[in-house]
Order: C-alpha cells, then sequence, then structure tokens
C-alpha cells in the first residue's frame, strides 16, 4: 500500500509568493489610479463639450467668443457643475474646469482648460477644441488662455502637449 505525502508549502515559499504579490500590487496601482483619474478628466471634458455648441454659436453669429458666461448667456460658473466638476468658467472663448467634489485628491482643485481653435484667416471654417496642453496645429491658432494646472501626466493623451520631430 503506497502512502500519500501530504506536502504543504513552506513558510519560505509562502514568503516568496507574498512578496512576489506584492511587488506586482505596487507595479499595478499607480496605473490604476493614474486610469481613473483620466476617466474622472474625461468625465469633466465631456461636461464642457455641452457648452461648446453655444460658443460656436456665438462666433459664428459675431466673429468674436463670448468674454465670459453671462456674454454667453450660460449659467453662473458654479452652477456648472458635476461629479468631477466644481465649476466651469467661460473666459474669452476658453473653458476653465475647475476639478472638485469627487475627484481624485491629486487633481482636485486643478484646472483643466479646454479652448477653442480657428483657422486663421477664415472665420467660416469650423472650430476645433483644445485641451489641456494641446497645441493648435500650423494654420490654425488657439482662442483664450491656457491655464491648465493638471500635471500633464494625468492628462489623456489628447490633452497633452506635442512637438513636431520634423526638422
Amino acid at each position: 500500500m503506497k502512502h500519500h505525502l501530504m506536502r504543504a508549502f513552506t513558510l519560505i515559499e509562502m514568503m516568496v509568493v507574498v512578496a512576489v504579490i506584492s511587488i506586482l500590487a505596487t507595479i499595478a496601482a499607480p496605473t490604476y489610479q493614474d486610469r481613473m483619474i483620466q476617466a474622472q478628466i474625461q468625465e469633466a471634458l465631456t461636461l464642457a463639450e455641452t457648452l461648446q455648441p453655444t460658443l460656436t454659436a456665438f462666433y459664428k453669429a459675431t466673429q468674436t467668443f463670448p468674454a465670459d458666461h453671462q456674454t454667453a448667456n450660460l449659467p453662473s460658473p458654479r452652477q456648472l457643475i458635476g461629479n468631477y466638476v466644481k465649476s466651469i468658467a467661460v473666459e474669452q472663448g476658453a473653458l476653465h474646469i475647475t476639478l472638485g467634489h469627487r475627484s481624485n485628491l491629486h487633481i482636485r482643485d486643478k484646472v483643466l482648460t479646454v479652448r477653442p481653435a480657428v483657422v486663421i484667416d477664415s472665420p467660416a471654417s469650423p472650430i476645433s477644441w483644445l485641451c489641456g496642453q494641446a497645441e493648435p496645429v500650423e494654420g490654425m491658432r488657439a482662442v483664450g488662455d491656457n491655464r491648465t494646472t493638471v500635471p500633464e501626466g494625468l492628462l489623456p493623451f489628447t490633452c497633452r502637449g506635442w512637438r513636431s520631430k520634423a526638422g
């Protein structure tokens, strides 16, 4: 009759497994947090997108962007809020989104700016929108000041600055 030996993990083997799991968790946690922050910023951008048609219509009618929310006939900045947005201020056509409420502490009270970009010398051309550190392409100019204070590494890729590598 064969005896089946029951073999258990030794203390050393268990410690190695715990160490490996700890290392993997340490690597994964910041990545997960960054993705959560970017999702919160994306929701804030979606809220700001609802204001863009009003600003675009104002520009098409007057060939200028509204100086503030009142000129654009929008609610006050404190009334333009959301789950991750404390306020949205309009200034010279730019939208300055102050993050807050349920936002991650790394972005709470930080500002993300969304600016219109117009084609130079062609007011009838469509308007593009730039967020954060994004720059206008050649032939376009951004309107309004960029007051973004969200660290660039936490911004969604479409909101990060870029430089042409062509020489």
